[in-house]
């Protein structure tokens, strides 16, 4: 008596395990309404689908960072205290406006003497052109030396070099008076002052006063590896040369870090001509119009780019296809009558399908419904679609009988 007692729970659970069984027999060999056919050996009765070729954009899903389609430093090319600030941080400035203006005393007194030295030369110059002449005209009546008139020659051809230096001079004084007005020198949006009013900058310095963007286009510097690049050329047809494809075919189109995309197409207009040695990339660049000035430099972003298309892409419904334990990708087909088990490559979902781009071929016949009762090597029966769905309603009241 206590024996039964210590195996009644024992009993009481034996009906809830044979279920779990049933169950588990289930999801491995298939639902109840197959397990006759399997165990008389019959043919499982199965939908197909035949591989057609499709027309698909050969993509690539790339991430980078925006840059700016030029950008400049602003830095002082003459030295001397900061006077005036002439512009709105973070407004748009033309190339060529005044942004600083640095104190002009000491330059302008420079270039004052400059063309004082100037006028002096040309003074003495035509002084020294008048000597020459007279003692030109003594030499040939024999009143002087050939010497004397050497020396006043030698004398003219000093009094014109120094008018040429004085001039020189005057020019350089010119230049370091307008360069106290420091100018933009692109356009584009400005950013904060480094510098205030009254500080002391220095000709050619490190720190610049400011930086000055143009952002529309925008670039966006993006990354590829090199085995990814040697997919693609599998990929693509084999008339298709994919390292010298003009760029500037290639669209590509932006997603922002918050999952919105961007409203702009761009395109690509630089591929890399060599593989980065420690990351094993190449970098690719495209272009994008920024006419309301969305897109920011150093922004972080994923690129769609549309390499081509393939009009014999391999299309396989994604309830054909199955996993492993391992998670790899592999369908049934119909071979002679039994199913065959493949392994497949996977590229990315479009709509309802898989693309894929290996161990498939176009005419091949692969098992979309009643692929989970199959196993390889397991006699298969080609049904239609209206066929399968008369006898799934049939064995429906059979069930709920039972």
């Amino acid at each position: 008596m206590a024996r039964l007692r210590t195996f009644a729970p024992l009993l009481l659970a034996l009906p809830l395990l044979l279920a779990g069984c049933d169950q588990v027999r289930e999801l491995v060999g298939g639902s109840k309404n197959d397990a006759p056919a399997r165990a008389s050996g019959r043919a499982v009765r199965v939908t197909t689908v035949e591989l057609t070729p499709q027309t698909v954009e050969i993509e690539r899903e790339l991430t980078g960072r925006t840059t700016a389609y030029r950008w400049a430093e602003v830095r002082p090319e003459v030295s001397g205290i900061l006077k005036e600030l002439c512009f709105t941080e973070g407004a748009m400035v033309k190339e060529g406006d005044v942004l600083y203006r640095i104190e002009p005393d000491t330059y302008k007194a420079a270039l004052n003497k400059a063309r004082a030295d100037l006028a002096s030369a040309e003074a003495n110059l035509k002084v020294t052109r008048l000597r020459e002449r007279r003692t030109a005209d003594m030499l040939r009546g024999k009143s002087v030396s050939q010497q004397d008139y050497d020396d006043v020659k030698a004398a003219l051809q000093q009094a014109q070099a120094t008018v040429q230096s004085c001039a020189a001079a005057v020019e350089t004084a010119e230049i370091n008076y307008r360069r106290t007005e420091v100018r933009a020198p692109i356009s584009g949006r400005i950013t904060i002052s480094n510098f205030t009013v009254g500080a002391l900058l220095t000709a050619n310095q490190t720190s610049p006063l400011a930086t000055i963007y143009q952002t529309d286009p925008m670039y966006v510097e993006l990354s590829q590896s090199s085995d990814d690049l040697y997919a693609l050329k599998k990929q693509m047809r084999e008339d298709v040369d994919v390292e010298n494809i003009n760029p500037s075919l290639i669209r590509a189109t932006l997603t922002m870090a918050d999952g919105s995309s961007y409203s702009s197409v761009g395109h690509l207009n630089f591929t890399g001509v060599d593989v980065n040695r420690n990351t094993n990339t190449i970098t690719l660049r495209a272009e994008f119009p920024n006419p309301g000035g969305e897109l920011l430099p150093g922004l972080f972003v994923n690129a769609r780019v549309i390499m081509g298309q393939d009009p014999r892409a391999i299309l396989v419904p994604q309830k054909a296809v199955l996993r492993d334990l391992q998670g790899k990708p592999y369908v049934y087909l119909v071979k002679d009558g039994k199913a065959e088990r493949r392994s497949i490559t996977l590229s990315r979902a479009i709509g309802t399908d898989w693309h894929v781009i290996d161990g498939l071929h176009l005419g091949e016949k692969i098992i979309l419904n009643g692929v989970n009762n199959v196993r390889a090597g397991m006699a298969v029966e080609e049904v239609t679609q209206s066929d399968a769905e008369k006898a799934a309603q049939t064995a429906q009241p059979a069930g709920g009988h039972n």
